[in-house]
C-alpha cells in the first residue's frame, strides 16, 4: 500500500508535501538524495497521491487509482528509467509525444524520470519548454541522487525536495521487518553502519554483492599490503568494468570499510560476511582515520562516475587516492 507512512522518517518533508497537495503541488518537482534514501518510494506515494480518488489525505491507499499506481500497471504513470545509461534525446521525444495523449484513467498524468543525472543536454533542451509549462494536469516528477551532476537547466526548473537519512532506530525498525530471519546483531549492526541510508543496508544483508566482491575483496587485500604497485594492480583489474559495474565495486569496498572500522573498534558482526577475512586484516593494517579517509574518497570518486570519465581515468584516481590516503598523506 503507497501512502506517506511508507516512507520512514523525514516528518518536516512528508508534512510539506502533504500541505503541497492540498494547494497546488509543482508539475514540475525533483527529488534529491543519495542513492538507497528511498527516492523512488517517495515518487511512487507522489504519483498515487495526484491520482488518488479518495477522501481525505492522498494517497489513500485503497482507491482503484492508489491499487494501480502501487502495482506499477496506472495507464496514466510512465517510469522512464534507462538504468545507468545516459538519458537520451529520442526518449525526450517519446515524452513530448505522450504529453500531446490525453490521460486514459483520469484527468491527470505523471511522468516519472530516475536518474535524471543521466540526462544529457540534447534531451533536456528537449524537455525545457515542457517542465516551464507543464499542460495542465501533466506533472513530472524527477529523482536524481547527485545535484552536481544534473543539469543547471534541469535543476532551475523543477522545486526541489531532498530526502534526510534516517536515524538508526529507524533503519533498524525497516530492516527487522525485511529480514525477519536474521539474527538481531546483524541487523544493528547493518542500521548503525548505513549512515542512515537504508538501502545501504539492505543491499549488504542481501548478500547480493555478485561479481563486484571479487573485484572490492582483491583490492580490499591490496590495501593491505601499503604497496603501491598492488594496489594499482588491482585498481587496473576493473578496467574492463563498465561504469555502472565500477560503481558496485565501489560501493562493496566502502561497505568493507565499515567492517573494517567495526572490526577495529571490538564490532564483530561483519555487513559482509564474504569480505570478513580481508576488512579483518585491513583493520590491523590502517588506522581507523585512514580507513574512514579512503571510505569518503569512495564516495567522491563514485560521485564522478555521473561525469562520463573513461575508465582508465577512474581506475588511476581509485588507485592513486587510495595509495595516498594510505600513506597518510592527503591528495591534492
Amino acid at each position: 500500500m503507497l501512502k506517506f507512512d511508507s516512507l520512514l522518517g523525514n516528518t518536516e518533508l512528508k508534512s510539506a508535501l502533504r500541505h503541497a497537495l492540498h494547494g497546488r503541488f509543482p508539475q514540475a518537482a525533483l527529488l534529491t538524495g543519495p542513492s538507497g534514501i528511498g527516492k523512488m518510494t517517495l515518487a511512487r506515494i507522489l504519483a498515487a497521491a495526484l491520482l488518488c480518488e479518495g477522501a481525505g489525505e492522498h494517497p489513500c491507499g485503497s482507491c482503484t487509482a492508489c491499487r494501480k499506481a502501487a502495482d506499477g500497471v496506472h495507464s496514466d504513470v510512465s517510469v522512464i528509467d534507462a538504468g545507468d545509461a545516459e538519458i537520451k534525446v529520442e526518449t525526450a521525444r517519446a515524452i513530448r509525444r505522450d504529453c500531446a495523449v490525453l490521460p486514459g484513467d483520469g484527468p491527470r498524468r505523471i511522468f516519472l524520470i530516475r536518474h535524471a543525472q543521466n540526462m544529457n543536454t540534447e534531451a533536456a533542451n528537449k524537455l525545457l519548454k515542457l517542465l516551464e509549462e507543464p499542460p495542465a494536469g501533466t506533472y513530472f516528477l524527477m529523482v536524481t541522487q547527485s545535484l552536481e551532476s544534473t543539469l543547471p537547466t534541469i535543476l532551475s526548473r523543477c522545486t526541489r525536495f531532498a530526502l534526510a537519512p534516517l536515524e538508526t532506530a529507524q533503519v533498524l525498525q525497516l530492516l527487522r521487518h525485511r529480514f525477519p530471519e536474521r539474527d538481531e546483531a546483524e541487523l544493528r549492526t547493518a542500521a548503525a553502519g548505513c549512515q542512515g541510508i537504508a538501502g545501504d543496508a539492505m543491499r549488504a544483508l542481501s548478500d547480493d554483492t555478485g561479481e563486484a566482491a571479487a573485484y572490492a575483496d582483491a583490492f580490499v587485500r591490496a590495501l593491505v599490503t601499503k604497496n603501491e604497485l598492488e594496489i594499482f594492480r588491482a585498481a587496473e583489474r576493473c578496467s574492463g568494468l563498465t561504469r555502472p559495474q565500477f560503481s558496485r565495486v565501489l560501493g562493496v569496498v566502502r561497505t568493507a570499510l565499515r567492517d573494517a572500522v567495526f572490526d577495529a573498534n571490538g564490532m564483530t558482526v561483519p555487513l559482509l560476511p564474504a569480505l570478513h577475512e580481508a576488512s579483518h586484516a585491513l583493520s590491523r593494517a590502517v588506522t581507523v582515520r585512514q580507513m574512514l579517509e579512503l571510505y569518503d574518497w569512495m564516495g567522491e570518486l563514485d560521485e564522478r562516475i555521473h561525469r562520463n570519465p573513461g575508465m582508465a581515468l577512474l581506475t588511476g584516481c581509485l588507485a592513486a587516492g587510495s595509495y595516498e590516503r594510505i600513506q597518510g598523506s592527503r591528495p591534492v
